[in-house]
């Protein structure tokens, strides 16, 4: 299926993504090999990401869309950690929807110990280069780094190298965060949220875009919603309203993720 041929049912996608959670969550195991490990981890956070997103856009729900993102990013932590302890090539830091999940549910603890987990190495063939060093920021950020780290000023540096054009509104937001500039925030923000809205449409219009996988993220930006949690964390103003990232899905997240929906790989 594709955007051109049919619309987004939320309420059809969701009851398929819950009945595929519970059958991955009884299928994954540690005597997996990586390449099917990693692939039902991934497909377990898309529908988690597609439960959370739906349950918000549908019923208005939005505690339940944040259990959800800490439910995919839980998942992913796991994953990593037990990669990491095979001592498997390391999977490609901009795979980190499940990392931007977390930020955007405001949940700094879990998104510390995804980001600790993450891989720091290029991964060439696999993502490009410019992609990796803004994941790297990301993780600098996630983690807390928020004031003058030297190895999150080495990554801005490595990132500018890299993909400086490209990567300026990034780069401008990321200054502006952590010199306190609202007003650099908030403009260098509104040119990231055009750019994704022109990519997005585009995407939409693109004849064999999947339904399954794009539709989580058709209408809720993570990255934005990741970058504004950072912005409120670091005590900006951030209360426009912004398409891609609705006011419900900025709200404080109050209900307790507690570990559930979980895959187990001891």
């Amino acid at each position: 299926m594709d955007l051109m041929s049919i619309e987004i049912d939320f309420s059809s996608l969701r009851e398929d993504a819950a009945l595929e959670v519970e059958e991955l969550l009884g299928r994954v195991s540690a005597q997996m090999e990586r390449s099917v490990l990693v692939k039902h981890v991934r497909q377990l956070c898309l529908d988690l990401h597609t439960i959370g997103v739906a349950t918000l856009l549908r019923d208005g729900e939005p505690q339940f869309f944040f259990l959800n993102l800490c439910r995919a990013g839980e998942n992913w932590r796991r994953l990593l950690l037990f990669h990491d302890s095979k001592k498997w090539m390391p999977l490609a830091a901009s795979q980190n929807t499940p990392l931007l999940g977390v930020m955007a549910a405001g949940q700094w603890n879990l998104a510390r110990q995804i980001a600790e987990r993450s891989s720091t190495q290029w991964q060439e063939g696999e993502e490009y280069e410019d992609d990796f060093a803004w994941a790297i920021v990301l993780q600098h950020l996630a983690s807390g780094e928020l004031g003058s780290s030297t190895q999150l000023e080495k990554s801005l540096t490595r990132l500018e190298a890299v993909g400086g054009e490209l990567h300026a509104s990034r780069l401008f937001l990321i200054r502006s965060l952590l010199a306190s500039d609202a007003h650099g925030f908030s403009e260098s923000f509104r040119d990231l949220l055009r750019a994704h809205e022109e990519q997005i449409e585009k995407r939409t219009r693109t004849f064999g875009t999947p339904v399954e996988r794009f539709a989580p993220y058709r209408y809720i930006w993570f990255e934005g919603l990741a970058l504004l949690r950072l912005g409120e964390r670091a005590g900006l103003p951030v209360d426009g309203y912004y398409t891609y990232c609705p006011p419900l899905a900025r709200l404080p997240m109050t209900e307790r993720y507690e570990g559930d929906w979980a895959i187990s790989l001891a």
